[in-house]
Order: C-alpha cells, then sequence, then structure tokens
C-alpha cells in the first residue's frame, strides 16, 4: 500500500513538473511571439517611414527638375535658338578644351572651381589659352552683340566743342559701340574718357589697345534672357543687380563670389555666366 501511494506521489510530481514545463514554453513561445510581432511592427514603421521620406525626396527632385527644365526652356526661347546653340557650343568646347588641357585629372566640376580658383587669386593669363577656334566663332556670330556692345569705332578727339562734357580737359578718347536691338537692328552708344597719354601721341597704339573695351547690352536678347530667369538663384540676382548698376564687372570679383557663395558648378545658368561674363 505504502509503494503505492508512493508510486501516485511520484507520478503526481512528474506530471506536475512536465505541466510545469509545458507552461512555461508556451510563456517563451508567447514571449518570443510577442517581441517578432513587436520587431516587425518596429521595422515596418521603419520602413514606412523610410519610404515616406524617399518619396518625399523624390517629389522635390521632379519638382526640381521639372522647374529647372521651364527655366532652361524659357531662358532659350527669350535669347533664340541659334544664339542658345553658339552659347552651348562655346561651354562644350570650355569644358572639352579648355578645362581639359588645363586640368587634366580633374573632373568637370572640379576643373571649373579650380579655375575660379586661380582666377579669383589674379591668375588672368587664362584667355591667351582659350580656343582660337571658339573665339572666332563668336566673333562672327549674332550672339556676341546680344551680349555685348562692342566697339564700333574709336579716335582721339581734340575739339573741345565734340566732347560731351565741356569741362572735360583735351584731348579725349571716344569710343562708339554698337550693339543689337530688340527688332534686329543695330543700337549705337558714344562714350569719351581721358587717358594717359605723352606726346607725341602714339594713337594708333592707344587705338589699338581699346579694341576689346566691350559693355553690355542692356536691351539685346541675353540680358532679356537672364532677366527672365532672375529668381533662381540669390547669385543671380545680387549679380543681376550689380550689373545693371555697376555695368562690366571684374572677372576675378565674379570667381570670387561664386566661391564664397557656392554656386553649383553643374548648374546650367552658372555654366553660362562663367563664359560670357568671365572667358569670353
Amino acid at each position: 500500500m505504502l509503494q503505492h501511494r508512493i508510486k501516485l506521489i511520484a507520478s503526481s510530481s512528474l506530471l506536475t513538473k512536465i505541466l510545469a514545463d509545458f507552461l512555461f514554453g508556451l510563456y517563451l513561445l508567447n514571449s518570443l511571439l510577442n517581441h517578432a510581432t513587436n520587431l516587425i511592427q518596429n521595422r515596418w514603421q521603419t520602413y514606412d517611414c523610410t519610404m515616406k521620406f524617399v518619396n518625399l525626396i523624390i517629389i522635390l527632385l521632379l519638382t526640381f527638375s521639372c522647374s529647372n527644365e521651364k527655366e532652361i526652356a524659357e531662358f532659350e526661347k527669350v535669347l533664340g535658338k541659334e544664339n542658345s546653340e553658339t552659347l552651348t557650343y562655346l561651354v562644350n568646347d570650355f569644358e572639352s578644351d579648355f578645362l581639359k588641357r588645363q586640368y587634366p585629372n580633374l573632373e568637370t566640376k572640379k576643373a571649373y572651381k579650380q579655375f575660379l580658383t586661380e582666377l579669383s587669386k589674379g591668375q588672368t593669363e587664362y584667355w591667351k589659352k582659350i580656343s582660337e577656334r571658339s573665339r572666332e566663332y563668336l566673333e562672327k556670330s549674332n550672339l556676341r552683340l546680344e551680349i555685348y556692345s562692342v566697339p564700333d569705332s574709336i579716335w582721339i578727339e581734340r575739339d573741345p566743342e565734340k566732347l560731351t562734357l565741356s569741362f572735360s580737359d583735351v584731348p579725349m578718347l571716344k569710343i562708339k559701340r554698337k550693339y543689337l536691338m530688340p527688332d534686329g537692328t543695330f543700337g549705337y552708344s558714344t562714350s569719351e574718357s581721358s587717358f594717359n597719354y605723352r606726346e607725341p601721341i602714339n594713337e594708333d597704339s592707344i587705338i589699338e589697345s581699346r579694341k576689346n573695351w566691350i559693355d553690355i547690352n542692356y536691351v539685346g536678347s541675353y540680358s532679356r534672357a537672364l532677366n527672365s530667369i532672375s529668381n533662381k538663384s540669390d547669385f543671380l540676382i545680387d549679380y543681376l543687380d550689380i550689373r545693371e548698376a555697376a555695368g562690366t564687372i571684374d572677372p576675378r570679383l565674379i570667381a570670387d563670389r561664386m566661391l564664397e557663395t557656392k554656386v553649383d558648378l553643374n548648374d546650367y545658368f552658372i555654366k553660362r555666366l562663367i563664359i560670357t561674363e568671365i572667358v569670353y
């Protein structure tokens, strides 16, 4: 009888242990399932947040791209098809010829930055290395007279009655410039300035030295095209304000300002400003 009771007690203890192990197993399984559920939920939330962020970036990029393409289209519409193609040719030639020769180990964007850095420090001999082919191409194009007001005739005036300013000392250097008007006709303007000289005056030398004294064509299609996208960046807004008030700006100052404001050197408009306001 005693042995029978002992067996019953032992069996009961074994069942209790099995039941306890089973319940503990259920507890562990439940804990694991809860942890897995929370982990999945957290990862899903993280994934969801990540996808929302990615979608936002894509939307912003598409918006910027569409906006930029719209501004480019407006710029080229005002500038004109032929002039736009000429300007694009000059940009491409500058990159593939000058920048490649000067900075063969740099990618295009870094080459632009190096060029601007050297110019801002006063290294201005670059113009001698610009492609002669491109110079002639611009010289013969309509684009030149859309961007600039160029010397048409230069002379030294000795007659006080022919000077604009009655108090001017004679002789004075006079430059008659021409530029393209919006209707396609030529416009003309005349300026006069004093110059350093010693008698006898070497007129040919003085006149020759002023042949590249260009000014801005404020009514040309290039100025109008820039004004059509003038709100594109803070740099462009400031640049156009200074250009309007002061006229032509020293290329070294433009280069320094571009570096200071960290303009995007891959930008369509920045590249064209470098070509028109610095290179040529």
